[in-house]
């Protein structure tokens, strides 16, 4: 009988050692899944804070333009400095009029604000989430004028009513 008693001591003490590891194994994924939802909170966190940040894509060119008129006869060729604005984050963005900084002092200052006289726009503007905008100007009389001063490249400025300024790279005149 003594022997009996030993050999179900022997069972009681896998059984407590198999329960011991399934607990633990219980233990780990419980461990791992807490793990993995607080990954997945702090990204949907910060997807829910970058998305509703403004963006805007700003970028400047040059193109060239021909009046076509109706009897197919084609007008002067005309080139303009354009201003191209793109909203691509998810909510609308209200922008003002694109301003421009150059690399040297034109007049005293590097800020300047190249505005169009013959055509009026109503600042500040909707930009919907994938709308864009363009801002043109002739371009020929800019550049000999900015030329003249000693500025070689331009950048374009555009502010959102938040105040947050958007940036274009450099344009080479």
């Amino acid at each position: 009988m003594v022997k009996y008693k030993t050999n179900h001591a022997k069972g009681f003490a896998r059984q407590r050692w198999l329960k011991k590891i399934i607990m633990d194994y219980k233990f780990l994924i419980s461990i791992y899944a807490a793990v993995i939802s607080t990954v997945v909170f702090a990204w949907r966190l910060y997807e829910f804070y970058y998305d509703r940040i403004g963006k805007l894509n700003v970028s400047v060119k040059s193109i060239f333009r021909t009046n076509v008129y109706g009897n197919g006869k084609l007008g002067n060729t005309e080139s303009f400095l354009i201003v191209s604005v793109v909203n691509i984050g998810k909510n609308k963005r209200f922008i003002e009029q694109p301003r421009f900084q150059s690399n040297a002092n034109f007049e005293g200052r590097k800020h300047l604000n190249l505005v169009r006289t013959d055509v009026i726009k109503k600042y500040p503007i909707c930009l919907e989430p994938g709308e864009k905008f363009e801002y043109d100007l002739p371009y020929n009389d800019i550049k000999e004028d900015l030329k003249k001063a000693g500025v070689t490249k331009i950048k374009a400025r555009v502010y959102d009513t938040h105040g947050k300024v958007y940036i274009s790279k450099w344009f080479r005149l």
